[in-house]
């Protein structure tokens, strides 16, 4: 990856956000991966930064001055070997004058304590251009976009930040040692990654062969800059710098309180990090020269499963495979309904073409039509029922309220206990610790552990059922 792509990949999701239509407050948060629109393979956006890196050039070389297209047309037509055609003039065209014309941004910015005030700038062009003749140099923001992909995080180049914390002691800047002490570490951190990566994965992207050429410089860089920074630790201890601090510390405004201390916990930081980046690539070169890096990749399993299907293994292979991967004893054998998700959504999609409307109208007839009828025959009785006194699960089984219509309607009766809206809206549940077992008149044996009880909220609660004041009694 190049410092741009670099930069794109840092800013890209921002842009998304930037670019968001979701409702603020909105309790749908699950993020899908769009697909972004355009060719999607890099020319454009290739062109355009060499283009600025070009531009970037110029603006040393002639100090500002504005440079004509065919010159950038000639500069960018080298990048382009003549097996991918000429760069067509057209094409250059498009890229400057979509690069020169601006864009607005939305931000807030911080600005009293109760609220963060809205802002926004159309100062987003990279590239201005002349109307007249069509000459192009970089804008303000074009010279920052370019200056900021050329500064990627590089640990060969750290040693001299390093040397800044000196110049920073020199100079009295105490409070600079932070931000310095945090950048050589984002750059350590960001290596250290990159060795992990290619223990986990040796052939990516070439990583491997690049730390190999580099590992000598690599290996001077953290040394040197480890000698500074123990250097500048020294420095602290010693009675002049403690003078010079102090005197420093006394000039701060009110409730910024500093002590040697944090100086000396940034700069120890980083040694520490420099001790585990040097143990993590001798460990890495230590494996490559005894070959062990070839064995430490990651297992691409979709390439593993189109093997299995273009060529089976041998039986005694796949014996011993089936053996080591399926659990002990075998009792069932379900595919992972996740993997068909995907799929079925699909078929559904191709073959529906109904819409799903889960608001349910006001006044709709009910789905079960004996639920409906039970709580409208039985319903006025058994509130009745129970704004004299709770009624156990039991109990109401025992005095038939389940039975509706010559017929059975133990499910019914059971959704009073489950949904109390059904039957009232002050209907309330009450769990009494007291198992119970119940014989119907055809066989069926209901059991549970503990008994259910229904009462209304208007009901006193010292009026309890027989079973229930036996229930309290009993515990």
């Amino acid at each position: 990856m190049t410092a741009w792509s670099k930069l794109l990949v840092a800013t890209t999701r921002l842009i998304d956000l930037h670019d968001s239509a979701h409702e603020p407050g909105s309790p749908f948060i699950q993020v899908t991966q769009e697909q972004r629109r355009g060719l999607r393979d890099g020319y454009w956006l290739d062109l355009g930064c060499l283009l600025l890196d070009y531009l970037l050039e110029m603006d040393f070389a002639t100090n500002s001055a504005f440079v004509t297209q065919g010159r950038c047309l000639a500069h960018l037509r080298t990048a382009y070997p003549a097996h991918y055609g000429e760069l067509s003039p057209d094409d250059l065209g498009f890229v400057i004058n979509l690069l020169a014309t601006p864009s607005e941004l939305h931000f807030r910015q911080p600005g009293d304590a109760e609220a963060r005030r809205q802002r926004s700038t159309k100062r987003t062009a990279l590239i201005e251009k002349q109307g007249q003749t069509g000459q192009v140099r970089l804008t303000a923001s074009g010279r920052q976009a370019v200056t900021l992909a050329g500064q990627v995080e590089d640990l060969l180049y750290s040693e001299y930040d390093a040397a800044k914390v000196l110049a920073a002691l020199a100079r009295g800047d105490f409070a600079r040692i932070p931000d310095i002490t945090n950048q050589i570490l984002l750059a350590i951190r960001g290596l250290t990654q990159e060795l992990r990566r290619v223990r986990e994965n040796p052939t990516r992207e070439g990583k491997l062969a690049a730390l190999l050429d580099n590992q000598r410089h690599y290996h001077h860089a953290l040394s040197t800059i480890q000698q500074t920074l123990l250097d500048a630790r020294a420095q602290l201890v010693s009675p002049q710098l403690g003078e010079r601090f102090a005197a420093w510390c006394e000039a701060q405004p009110d409730g910024e309180a500093w002590d040697l201390r944090v100086l000396s916990g940034a700069i120890g930081r980083v040694l520490t990090a420099i001790e585990n980046l040097s143990r993590r690539l001798a460990e890495l070169l230590a494996d490559i020269a005894e070959g062990r890096i070839q064995s430490m990749g990651v297992v691409d399993f979709t390439d593993l499963a189109r093997g299995l299907l273009a060529a089976p293994p041998a039986a005694a292979l796949r014996d011993a495979l089936v053996a080591r991967l399926m659990p002990r004893p075998p009792r069932v054998a379900m595919p992972r309904p996740v993997s068909l998700i995907p799929l079925l959504e699909s078929r559904r999609a191709e073959v529906s073409h109904a819409a799903l409307v889960f608001d349910a109208e006001p006044g709709a007839a009910p789905e079960d039509p004996l639920l409906a009828r039970f709580l409208e025959a039985r319903g006025p009785a058994l509130k009745a029922r129970l704004a004299r006194a709770p009624l156990a699960l039991p109990e109401a089984l025992a005095e038939g309220w389940h039975r509706f219509e010559e017929g059975d309607c133990l499910a019914q009766l059971l959704n009073t206990f489950v949904d109390t809206a059904l039957l009232d809206a002050r209907l309330r549940v009450g769990i009494e610790p007291q198992p119970f077992e119940v014989t119907l008149e055809d066989g069926r044996v209901i059991r549970g552990e503990v008994t259910p009880s229904l009462r209304l909220a208007s009901a006193p609660l010292d009026v309890v059922s027989p079973s229930a004041a036996t229930a309290k009694d009993e515990c």
